[in-house]
Protein backbone atom coordinates (compact mmCIF):
# COMPACT_ATOMS: atom_id res chain seq x y z
CA UNK A 1 0.00 0.00 0.00
CA UNK A 2 2.81 2.39 0.85
CA UNK A 3 4.40 1.64 -2.55
CA UNK A 4 1.19 2.67 -4.32
CA UNK A 5 1.01 5.97 -2.39
CA UNK A 6 4.65 6.74 -3.08
CA UNK A 7 4.16 6.20 -6.83
CA UNK A 8 2.19 9.47 -6.97
CA UNK A 9 5.48 11.35 -7.02
CA UNK A 10 6.99 9.40 -9.99
CA UNK A 11 5.84 11.81 -12.69
CA UNK A 12 6.92 10.99 -16.26
CA UNK A 13 7.82 14.33 -17.76
CA UNK A 14 7.87 13.06 -21.38
CA UNK A 15 4.33 11.72 -20.99
CA UNK A 16 3.16 15.05 -19.65
CA UNK A 17 4.72 16.96 -22.56
CA UNK A 18 3.19 14.69 -25.23
CA UNK A 19 -0.29 14.07 -23.87
CA UNK A 20 -1.12 17.00 -21.58
CA UNK A 21 -1.87 20.47 -22.84
CA UNK A 22 -1.53 23.38 -20.46
CA UNK A 23 -5.33 23.95 -20.17
CA UNK A 24 -5.89 20.29 -19.32
CA UNK A 25 -3.13 20.40 -16.77
CA UNK A 26 -4.56 23.54 -15.23
CA UNK A 27 -7.96 21.84 -15.03
CA UNK A 28 -6.31 18.93 -13.22
CA UNK A 29 -4.72 21.33 -10.79
CA UNK A 30 -8.13 22.96 -10.24
CA UNK A 31 -9.72 19.57 -9.55
CA UNK A 32 -6.96 18.68 -7.15
CA UNK A 33 -7.29 21.98 -5.30
CA UNK A 34 -11.06 21.50 -5.01
CA UNK A 35 -10.43 18.02 -3.60
CA UNK A 36 -7.99 19.43 -1.08
CA UNK A 37 -10.41 22.21 -0.09
CA UNK A 38 -13.07 19.61 0.71
CA UNK A 39 -10.53 17.37 2.42
CA UNK A 40 -9.13 20.12 4.64
CA UNK A 41 -12.29 20.69 6.72
CA UNK A 42 -12.34 16.99 7.59
CA UNK A 43 -8.72 17.16 8.68
CA UNK A 44 -9.37 20.35 10.62
CA UNK A 45 -12.43 18.77 12.22
CA UNK A 46 -10.36 15.85 13.45
CA UNK A 47 -7.78 18.16 14.93
CA UNK A 48 -10.45 20.48 16.35
CA UNK A 49 -11.78 17.68 18.50
CA UNK A 50 -8.81 18.27 20.79
CA UNK A 51 -10.68 21.28 22.27
CA UNK A 52 -13.80 20.61 24.32
CA UNK A 53 -16.18 22.16 26.85
CA UNK A 54 -17.11 20.09 29.91
CA UNK A 55 -20.08 21.14 32.06
CA UNK A 56 -20.41 20.52 35.79
CA UNK A 57 -22.98 18.25 37.48
CA UNK A 58 -26.67 18.91 36.87
CA UNK A 59 -27.45 18.93 40.63
CA UNK A 60 -25.52 20.86 43.28
CA UNK A 61 -26.10 22.23 46.77
CA UNK A 62 -26.61 25.93 47.46
CA UNK A 63 -23.14 26.01 49.07
CA UNK A 64 -21.38 24.23 46.19
CA UNK A 65 -19.56 25.49 43.12
CA UNK A 66 -20.76 24.87 39.55
CA UNK A 67 -18.04 24.71 36.91
CA UNK A 68 -17.57 25.03 33.17
CA UNK A 69 -14.23 23.62 32.04
CA UNK A 70 -12.46 24.44 28.79
CA UNK A 71 -9.88 21.78 27.87
CA UNK A 72 -7.31 21.64 25.07
CA UNK A 73 -5.02 18.74 24.21
CA UNK A 74 -1.47 19.24 22.89
CA UNK A 75 -1.95 23.00 22.54
CA UNK A 76 -1.97 26.02 24.81
CA UNK A 77 -5.13 27.95 25.71
CA UNK A 78 -3.62 31.24 24.61
CA UNK A 79 -6.74 32.92 23.27
CA UNK A 80 -10.33 32.23 24.28
CA UNK A 81 -13.53 34.24 24.62
CA UNK A 82 -15.37 34.91 27.86
CA UNK A 83 -17.29 32.17 29.62
CA UNK A 84 -21.09 32.61 29.55
CA UNK A 85 -23.17 34.13 32.32
CA UNK A 86 -25.65 31.79 34.02
CA UNK A 87 -28.95 33.22 35.35
CA UNK A 88 -29.12 32.72 39.11
CA UNK A 89 -25.32 32.36 39.44
CA UNK A 90 -22.44 34.79 39.95
CA UNK A 91 -18.99 34.18 38.57
CA UNK A 92 -16.60 33.17 41.36
CA UNK A 93 -13.25 33.41 39.58
CA UNK A 94 -11.30 31.01 37.43
CA UNK A 95 -8.76 28.31 38.15
CA UNK A 96 -6.54 26.32 35.83
CA UNK A 97 -5.01 22.90 35.62
CA UNK A 98 -2.56 21.11 33.36
CA UNK A 99 -1.54 17.51 32.91
CA UNK A 100 1.31 15.75 31.14
CA UNK A 101 1.62 12.09 30.27
CA UNK A 102 4.82 10.47 28.99
CA UNK A 103 4.29 6.92 27.74
CA UNK A 104 7.12 5.09 25.97
CA UNK A 105 8.66 8.36 24.82
CA UNK A 106 5.41 9.90 23.53
CA UNK A 107 4.28 12.99 25.46
CA UNK A 108 0.67 14.17 25.65
CA UNK A 109 -0.25 17.50 27.27
CA UNK A 110 -3.63 18.81 28.37
CA UNK A 111 -4.50 22.31 29.63
CA UNK A 112 -7.77 23.37 31.27
CA UNK A 113 -9.37 26.63 32.38
CA UNK A 114 -12.19 26.24 34.93
CA UNK A 115 -14.78 29.00 35.36
CA UNK A 116 -16.46 28.75 38.76
CA UNK A 117 -20.02 29.86 39.50
CA UNK A 118 -21.63 30.40 42.91
CA UNK A 119 -25.42 29.90 43.07
CA UNK A 120 -27.33 32.92 44.40
CA UNK A 121 -30.36 30.92 45.56
CA UNK A 122 -32.02 27.54 45.34
CA UNK A 123 -34.07 26.60 42.30
CA UNK A 124 -33.86 25.30 38.74
CA UNK A 125 -31.81 27.34 36.29
CA UNK A 126 -31.21 27.11 32.55
CA UNK A 127 -27.78 27.44 30.95
CA UNK A 128 -28.64 28.18 27.29
CA UNK A 129 -26.56 26.66 24.45
CA UNK A 130 -23.42 28.69 23.89
CA UNK A 131 -20.19 28.74 21.91
CA UNK A 132 -16.68 29.94 22.67
CA UNK A 133 -13.89 31.09 20.38
CA UNK A 134 -10.73 29.17 21.27
CA UNK A 135 -7.44 29.58 19.40
CA UNK A 136 -9.33 30.70 16.25
CA UNK A 137 -11.70 27.71 16.52
CA UNK A 138 -15.34 27.75 17.60
CA UNK A 139 -16.39 25.22 20.23
CA UNK A 140 -20.08 24.69 21.02
CA UNK A 141 -21.92 23.44 24.09
CA UNK A 142 -25.57 22.30 24.21
CA UNK A 143 -26.12 24.02 27.57
CA UNK A 144 -27.75 22.39 30.59
CA UNK A 145 -30.41 22.56 33.25
CA UNK A 146 -28.94 23.04 36.74
CA UNK A 147 -30.86 22.19 39.89
CA UNK A 148 -29.64 23.96 43.04
CA UNK A 149 -30.84 22.21 46.18
CA UNK A 150 -30.40 22.86 49.91
CA UNK A 151 -26.85 23.26 51.28
CA UNK A 152 -25.01 19.96 51.66
CA UNK A 153 -22.91 18.87 54.62
CA UNK A 154 -19.24 19.14 53.74
CA UNK A 155 -16.94 16.53 55.21
CA UNK A 156 -13.35 17.23 56.21
CA UNK A 157 -11.45 18.26 53.11
CA UNK A 158 -8.46 16.42 51.74
CA UNK A 159 -5.43 18.74 52.32
CA UNK A 160 -4.79 18.61 48.57
CA UNK A 161 -8.48 18.04 48.01
CA UNK A 162 -10.94 17.63 45.24
CA UNK A 163 -12.54 20.98 46.10
CA UNK A 164 -9.69 23.49 45.93
CA UNK A 165 -12.10 26.36 46.68
CA UNK A 166 -12.89 25.06 50.15
CA UNK A 167 -10.35 27.50 51.60
CA UNK A 168 -8.76 30.67 50.33
CA UNK A 169 -6.03 32.15 52.57
CA UNK A 170 -6.99 35.65 51.46
CA UNK A 171 -10.37 35.31 53.15
CA UNK A 172 -8.64 35.46 56.54
CA UNK A 173 -6.35 38.18 55.27
CA UNK A 174 -9.18 40.51 54.32
CA UNK A 175 -10.94 39.88 57.62
CA UNK A 176 -7.87 41.11 59.48
CA UNK A 177 -7.35 44.00 57.08
CA UNK A 178 -3.64 44.29 57.81
CA UNK A 179 -1.12 46.25 55.76
CA UNK A 180 -3.71 47.54 53.31
CA UNK A 181 -3.11 50.97 51.77
CA UNK A 182 -5.39 53.73 52.92
CA UNK A 183 -7.88 54.50 50.21
CA UNK A 184 -8.39 57.95 48.80
CA UNK A 185 -11.81 58.21 47.19
CA UNK A 186 -12.68 55.07 49.18
CA UNK A 187 -10.71 52.74 46.89
CA UNK A 188 -7.26 51.16 46.99
CA UNK A 189 -4.73 49.33 44.87
CA UNK A 190 -3.47 46.21 46.62
CA UNK A 191 -0.53 43.85 46.00
CA UNK A 192 -0.50 41.15 48.68
CA UNK A 193 1.35 37.93 49.49
CA UNK A 194 -0.14 35.09 51.51
CA UNK A 195 3.17 34.76 53.45
CA UNK A 196 6.35 36.79 53.77
CA UNK A 197 8.77 34.15 55.11
CA UNK A 198 9.44 31.11 52.90
CA UNK A 199 12.08 28.50 52.10
CA UNK A 200 13.93 28.48 48.78
CA UNK A 201 11.71 26.46 46.45
CA UNK A 202 8.55 27.11 48.47
CA UNK A 203 5.64 28.95 46.86
CA UNK A 204 4.28 32.37 47.74
CA UNK A 205 0.88 33.37 46.37
CA UNK A 206 0.66 36.91 44.98
CA UNK A 207 -2.63 38.68 44.29
CA UNK A 208 -3.04 42.06 42.60
CA UNK A 209 -6.44 43.66 43.17
CA UNK A 210 -8.29 46.93 43.01
CA UNK A 211 -10.82 47.34 45.85
CA UNK A 212 -13.68 49.80 45.90
CA UNK A 213 -15.60 50.56 49.10
CA UNK A 214 -19.37 50.22 49.11
CA UNK A 215 -19.39 53.81 50.38
CA UNK A 216 -17.37 55.12 47.45
CA UNK A 217 -19.06 58.01 45.59
CA UNK A 218 -16.50 58.54 42.82
CA UNK A 219 -16.92 57.01 39.33
CA UNK A 220 -13.77 54.97 38.73
CA UNK A 221 -12.88 53.04 35.59
CA UNK A 222 -10.00 50.81 34.48
CA UNK A 223 -7.57 52.54 32.16
CA UNK A 224 -5.24 50.71 29.72
CA UNK A 225 -5.25 47.78 32.15
CA UNK A 226 -3.46 45.34 29.81
CA UNK A 227 -0.32 47.43 29.38
CA UNK A 228 -0.31 48.57 32.99
CA UNK A 229 -0.59 45.02 34.28
CA UNK A 230 2.22 43.76 32.02
CA UNK A 231 4.52 46.45 33.40
CA UNK A 232 3.52 45.69 37.01
CA UNK A 233 4.07 41.93 36.68
CA UNK A 234 7.59 42.48 35.36
CA UNK A 235 8.43 44.41 38.54
CA UNK A 236 7.09 41.85 41.02
CA UNK A 237 8.82 38.73 39.69
CA UNK A 238 12.39 38.14 40.94
CA UNK A 239 15.03 36.37 38.85
CA UNK A 240 15.46 32.59 39.14
CA UNK A 241 11.78 32.16 39.94
CA UNK A 242 9.22 29.64 38.65
CA UNK A 243 5.73 31.05 38.08
CA UNK A 244 2.41 29.19 38.16
CA UNK A 245 -0.07 31.72 36.77
CA UNK A 246 -3.75 31.33 37.69
CA UNK A 247 -4.71 32.74 34.29
CA UNK A 248 -7.18 35.54 35.07
CA UNK A 249 -8.60 36.57 31.68
CA UNK A 250 -11.81 38.25 32.80
CA UNK A 251 -12.11 40.77 35.65
CA UNK A 252 -15.07 39.96 37.86
CA UNK A 253 -16.47 41.70 40.93
CA UNK A 254 -16.22 39.89 44.27
CA UNK A 255 -17.56 41.06 47.64
CA UNK A 256 -15.02 41.07 50.51
CA UNK A 257 -14.85 42.54 53.97
CA UNK A 258 -11.79 44.47 55.12
CA UNK A 259 -11.98 44.96 58.84
CA UNK A 260 -15.55 46.17 59.38
CA UNK A 261 -15.91 47.72 55.93
CA UNK A 262 -17.45 46.14 52.82
CA UNK A 263 -15.54 46.31 49.54
CA UNK A 264 -15.87 45.04 45.99
CA UNK A 265 -12.65 43.37 44.86
CA UNK A 266 -11.58 43.35 41.20
CA UNK A 267 -8.80 40.77 41.02
CA UNK A 268 -6.58 41.36 37.99
CA UNK A 269 -3.63 38.99 38.60
CA UNK A 270 -2.86 35.92 40.69
CA UNK A 271 0.14 33.62 40.60
CA UNK A 272 2.27 31.48 42.87
CA UNK A 273 5.97 32.26 42.67
CA UNK A 274 8.61 29.67 43.58
CA UNK A 275 11.99 31.34 44.18
CA UNK A 276 14.61 28.74 43.25
CA UNK A 277 17.48 30.38 45.15
CA UNK A 278 17.76 31.69 48.70
CA UNK A 279 17.59 35.37 47.83
CA UNK A 280 15.04 37.63 49.53
CA UNK A 281 13.21 40.19 47.40
CA UNK A 282 10.92 43.20 47.77
CA UNK A 283 7.92 44.08 45.65
CA UNK A 284 8.13 47.90 45.61
CA UNK A 285 5.27 50.33 45.91
CA UNK A 286 3.66 50.30 42.47
CA UNK A 287 1.16 52.54 40.73
CA UNK A 288 -2.13 51.75 39.02
CA UNK A 289 -3.75 54.56 37.03
CA UNK A 290 -7.55 54.70 37.04
CA UNK A 291 -9.95 56.99 35.22
CA UNK A 292 -12.06 59.18 37.47
CA UNK A 293 -15.17 60.72 35.92
CA UNK A 294 -17.09 63.77 37.02
CA UNK A 295 -20.30 62.40 35.51
CA UNK A 296 -22.14 59.17 36.19
CA UNK A 297 -20.90 56.06 34.45
CA UNK A 298 -20.62 52.31 34.83
CA UNK A 299 -17.42 50.95 36.30
CA UNK A 300 -16.09 49.87 32.90
CA UNK A 301 -17.41 52.86 30.98
CA UNK A 302 -15.46 55.87 29.76
CA UNK A 303 -17.56 59.03 29.50
CA UNK A 304 -16.22 62.49 28.78
CA UNK A 305 -14.81 64.69 31.54
CA UNK A 306 -12.51 62.07 33.09
CA UNK A 307 -9.08 62.46 34.62
CA UNK A 308 -6.32 59.99 35.39
CA UNK A 309 -6.06 59.23 39.09
CA UNK A 310 -3.12 57.17 40.42
CA UNK A 311 -3.41 54.63 43.24
CA UNK A 312 -0.35 53.19 45.00
CA UNK A 313 0.21 49.82 46.63
CA UNK A 314 2.32 49.20 49.72
CA UNK A 315 5.71 47.46 49.32
CA UNK A 316 5.93 43.78 50.24
CA UNK A 317 9.15 42.07 51.36
CA UNK A 318 9.52 38.30 50.97
CA UNK A 319 12.27 36.66 53.03
CA UNK A 320 13.63 33.54 51.31
CA UNK A 321 15.53 31.18 53.62
CA UNK A 322 18.24 28.76 52.50
CA UNK A 323 17.60 25.04 53.00
CA UNK A 324 19.62 23.21 55.68
CA UNK A 325 22.68 21.26 54.56
CA UNK A 326 21.92 17.85 53.08
CA UNK A 327 23.57 15.59 50.47
CA UNK A 328 20.60 16.23 48.15
CA UNK A 329 20.28 19.97 48.84
CA UNK A 330 19.36 21.74 45.62
CA UNK A 331 17.98 18.55 44.05
CA UNK A 332 14.87 17.99 46.14
CA UNK A 333 11.32 19.34 45.95
CA UNK A 334 10.03 21.73 48.62
CA UNK A 335 6.46 21.59 49.88
CA UNK A 336 4.02 19.32 51.69
CA UNK A 337 3.59 15.93 50.05
CA UNK A 338 2.21 12.44 50.57
CA UNK A 339 2.48 9.21 48.63
CA UNK A 340 -0.08 7.20 46.69
CA UNK A 341 0.88 3.78 45.36
CA UNK A 342 -0.64 1.01 43.31
CA UNK A 343 0.73 -2.49 42.76
CA UNK A 344 -1.13 -4.17 39.89
CA UNK A 345 -0.55 -7.66 41.23
CA UNK A 346 0.78 -8.69 44.64
CA UNK A 347 1.58 -12.33 43.76
CA UNK A 348 3.83 -13.00 40.75
CA UNK A 349 6.15 -15.65 39.38
CA UNK A 350 9.91 -15.39 39.08
CA UNK A 351 10.88 -13.26 36.03
CA UNK A 352 7.27 -12.13 35.57
CA UNK A 353 6.79 -8.39 35.06
CA UNK A 354 4.53 -6.48 37.42
CA UNK A 355 3.44 -2.83 37.11
CA UNK A 356 3.94 -0.49 40.07
CA UNK A 357 2.77 3.14 40.30
CA UNK A 358 4.17 5.64 42.79
CA UNK A 359 2.37 8.99 42.95
CA UNK A 360 3.73 12.07 44.72
CA UNK A 361 0.74 14.20 45.74
CA UNK A 362 0.67 17.54 47.53
CA UNK A 363 1.14 21.28 47.52
CA UNK A 364 4.23 22.79 45.96
CA UNK A 365 6.06 23.12 42.65
CA UNK A 366 4.65 20.00 41.00
CA UNK A 367 6.61 20.62 37.79
CA UNK A 368 9.89 20.43 39.74
CA UNK A 369 9.20 17.03 41.34
CA UNK A 370 12.21 14.82 40.61
CA UNK A 371 12.05 11.09 39.91
CA UNK A 372 12.23 8.83 42.99
CA UNK A 373 15.60 7.46 43.97
CA UNK A 374 16.24 3.80 43.21
CA UNK A 375 18.52 1.17 44.68
CA UNK A 376 19.95 -1.70 42.66
CA UNK A 377 18.92 -5.10 43.90
CA UNK A 378 19.97 -8.62 42.98
CA UNK A 379 16.37 -9.67 43.57
CA UNK A 380 14.76 -7.24 41.12
CA UNK A 381 15.13 -5.78 37.65
CA UNK A 382 13.59 -2.33 37.14
CA UNK A 383 12.84 -0.40 33.96
CA UNK A 384 12.74 3.42 33.58
CA UNK A 385 9.30 4.81 34.51
CA UNK A 386 6.61 6.47 32.43
CA UNK A 387 5.33 9.68 34.04
CA UNK A 388 2.02 11.49 34.35
CA UNK A 389 1.56 14.93 35.91
CA UNK A 390 -1.49 16.96 36.91
CA UNK A 391 -1.42 20.51 38.33
CA UNK A 392 -4.34 22.50 39.80
CA UNK A 393 -4.11 26.25 40.42
CA UNK A 394 -7.04 27.27 42.60
CA UNK A 395 -8.00 28.63 46.00
CA UNK A 396 -4.66 30.45 46.39
CA UNK A 397 -2.71 27.19 46.15
CA UNK A 398 -0.83 25.09 43.60
CA UNK A 399 -1.53 21.40 44.15
CA UNK A 400 -1.29 18.28 42.08
CA UNK A 401 0.28 14.90 41.59
CA UNK A 402 3.15 13.39 39.62
CA UNK A 403 2.94 9.64 39.07
CA UNK A 404 5.84 7.36 38.13
CA UNK A 405 4.90 3.99 36.58
CA UNK A 406 7.54 1.26 36.81
CA UNK A 407 7.90 -2.24 35.41
CA UNK A 408 9.40 -4.48 38.10
CA UNK A 409 10.72 -7.97 37.34
CA UNK A 410 11.54 -10.07 40.46
CA UNK A 411 14.30 -12.67 39.97
CA UNK A 412 14.17 -14.61 43.24
CA UNK A 413 11.54 -16.31 45.33
CA UNK A 414 10.35 -14.60 48.50
CA UNK A 415 8.63 -11.44 49.76
CA UNK A 416 10.11 -8.25 48.30
CA UNK A 417 9.42 -4.85 49.88
CA UNK A 418 9.28 -2.16 47.17
CA UNK A 419 10.69 0.40 49.64
CA UNK A 420 14.05 -1.38 49.36
CA UNK A 421 14.22 -0.36 45.70
CA UNK A 422 12.25 2.92 45.36
CA UNK A 423 11.91 5.96 47.67
CA UNK A 424 11.55 9.74 47.43
CA UNK A 425 13.31 12.50 49.42
CA UNK A 426 11.92 16.05 49.77
CA UNK A 427 12.05 19.06 52.09
CA UNK A 428 8.89 19.53 54.16
CA UNK A 429 8.23 23.30 54.18
CA UNK A 430 5.77 22.92 57.06
CA UNK A 431 8.10 21.10 59.47
CA UNK A 432 11.31 22.68 58.15
CA UNK A 433 13.00 19.29 57.79
CA UNK A 434 13.97 16.80 55.09
CA UNK A 435 11.68 13.80 54.85
CA UNK A 436 11.59 10.52 52.92
CA UNK A 437 8.48 8.85 51.50
CA UNK A 438 8.64 5.06 51.27
CA UNK A 439 6.11 2.82 49.51
CA UNK A 440 4.54 0.08 51.62
CA UNK A 441 3.77 -2.42 48.84
CA UNK A 442 5.14 -5.95 49.13
CA UNK A 443 5.54 -8.30 46.15
CA UNK A 444 5.14 -11.99 46.92
CA UNK A 445 7.33 -13.92 44.46
CA UNK A 446 6.54 -17.61 43.98
CA UNK A 447 8.04 -20.32 41.76
CA UNK A 448 7.35 -19.99 38.06
CA UNK A 449 8.74 -20.28 34.57
CA UNK A 450 12.25 -18.98 34.21
CA UNK A 451 12.66 -16.39 31.50
CA UNK A 452 15.04 -13.63 30.56
CA UNK A 453 14.31 -10.10 31.64
CA UNK A 454 13.74 -9.13 28.03
CA UNK A 455 11.09 -11.79 27.53
CA UNK A 456 9.47 -11.00 30.84
CA UNK A 457 8.96 -7.44 29.75
CA UNK A 458 6.21 -8.79 27.48
CA UNK A 459 4.52 -10.73 30.25
CA UNK A 460 0.79 -10.43 30.86
CA UNK A 461 1.19 -7.85 33.63
CA UNK A 462 3.83 -5.72 31.92
CA UNK A 463 3.31 -2.30 30.38
CA UNK A 464 3.10 -3.92 26.94
CA UNK A 465 -0.06 -5.65 28.12
CA UNK A 466 -1.28 -2.29 29.48
CA UNK A 467 -0.80 -0.71 26.08
CA UNK A 468 -2.84 -3.51 24.47
CA UNK A 469 -5.62 -2.75 26.98
CA UNK A 470 -5.38 1.03 26.49
CA UNK A 471 -8.45 3.17 25.85
CA UNK A 472 -9.26 2.80 22.10
CA UNK A 473 -10.16 6.51 21.95
CA UNK A 474 -6.58 7.42 22.93
CA UNK A 475 -5.12 5.11 20.29
CA UNK A 476 -7.63 6.41 17.73
CA UNK A 477 -6.67 10.02 18.54
CA UNK A 478 -2.99 9.34 17.79
CA UNK A 479 -3.89 7.42 14.63
CA UNK A 480 -6.11 10.23 13.33
CA UNK A 481 -3.40 12.78 14.05
CA UNK A 482 -0.77 10.77 12.16
CA UNK A 483 -3.18 10.10 9.29
CA UNK A 484 -4.08 13.79 8.98
CA UNK A 485 -0.42 14.83 8.98
CA UNK A 486 0.32 12.17 6.31
CA UNK A 487 -2.33 13.46 3.91
CA UNK A 488 -1.31 17.08 4.49
CA UNK A 489 2.28 16.18 3.57
CA UNK A 490 1.05 14.26 0.50
CA UNK A 491 -1.02 17.25 -0.64
CA UNK A 492 1.86 19.69 -0.20
CA UNK A 493 4.26 17.40 -2.08
CA UNK A 494 1.83 16.95 -5.02
CA UNK A 495 1.24 20.70 -5.25
CA UNK A 496 4.99 21.30 -5.32
CA UNK A 497 5.43 18.69 -8.09
CA UNK A 498 2.63 20.18 -10.20
CA UNK A 499 4.11 23.66 -9.79
CA UNK A 500 7.44 22.40 -11.12
CA UNK A 501 5.72 20.76 -14.14
CA UNK A 502 3.77 23.92 -15.00
CA UNK A 503 6.94 25.98 -14.70
CA UNK A 504 8.74 23.58 -17.08
CA UNK A 505 5.95 23.66 -19.69
CA UNK A 506 5.94 27.44 -19.81
CA UNK A 507 9.62 27.61 -20.71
Amino acid sequence: MMQLKSSIFLLNLDFVQKHCTLPKLLMSIRSFLLFFVFLAPGINGALGQKIKIVLGPSKIGANEIYTITLTAQDQALDDYSNFPNIPGFSKAGTSSSSSMRSMNGQVTNEASIIQNYMPEKEGTFKLPPFSMKVNSNTVKSPGATIVVGPPVDKQANDPFGANPFAYDPFEDFYKKGRDLPEGKADAMFSIQADKTDIWAGEGVNIIISFLVSDENQADLMFYDIGNQLASIVKKIKPQNCWEENFGIEEINARKVKVGKKNYTEYRIYQATLFPLVAKSFTIPSLKLNMLKSKGSASFFGAPAGEEIKPFYSKPVTITVKDLPDHPLKGNVSVGVYSIEEKLLKKRVNINEGVAFEMGIKGEGNISYIQSPLTTKSEMLDMYPPNTQQTIQRAGGRVTGQKTFSYLLVPKEKGNFQVRNAIYWVYFNSKSGQYDTLFPTSVIRVVEGKSASAGASAKAEDSFYAWIEKADPSEIDLVARKNNSLFWINIAMAVMAAITLVVSFLRR
